[in-house]
Order: structure tokens, then sequence, then C-alpha cells
């Protein structure tokens, strides 16, 4: 919920009409393409946003350290 909930927020996603995606139709859609279910978008985007400063983005600080170790291990630097 993390990635859906930064992605609504960043209006990065839009519409054809150019408009921001509404929350409900990206959680919709992040539930069609990995085969998951959300449940309730609103609840779920607030519980993200109230979560203690430390743990905010656990989920994407994870991926992040995937990344690096991965740049790490192919020499990049």
């Amino acid at each position: 919920m993390e990635i859906v909930s930064g992605l609504f927020l960043s209006k990065r996603i839009v519409y054809q009409n150019g408009k921001p995606v509404h929350l409900t139709d990206l959680g919709k859609a992040f539930e069609w393409l990995f085969n998951i279910k959300l449940g309730d978008y609103y609840q779920k985007h607030e519980d993200v946003i109230k979560r203690k400063s430390t743990k905010l983005t656990e989920f994407l600080n994870g991926l992040i350290a995937f990344i690096r170790k991965e740049h790490e291990n192919k020499g990049y630097r």
C-alpha cells in the first residue's frame, strides 16, 4: 500500500484527460496487476500516513536496500 499511496500523492498517474487518478482506481489496478486484495483503500492509505515516522516507508526502504545491494554486487559506484 506504500507504493499505491506514494503514487496517488505524487499525482503522476493520470487518466487520459490528464487529471490525477483516484485512489480507488489506483488500488483496483494494483489488485488486478498483482492478484492481491487490498480491501478498504482509504483506510489502508490512512494507515500508511499515520504510521510512526520510523516505520513510514518500511517496505519501500527494503526495496531500496535490495537495489543498492544488487548495485554493489555488480560493481557499480
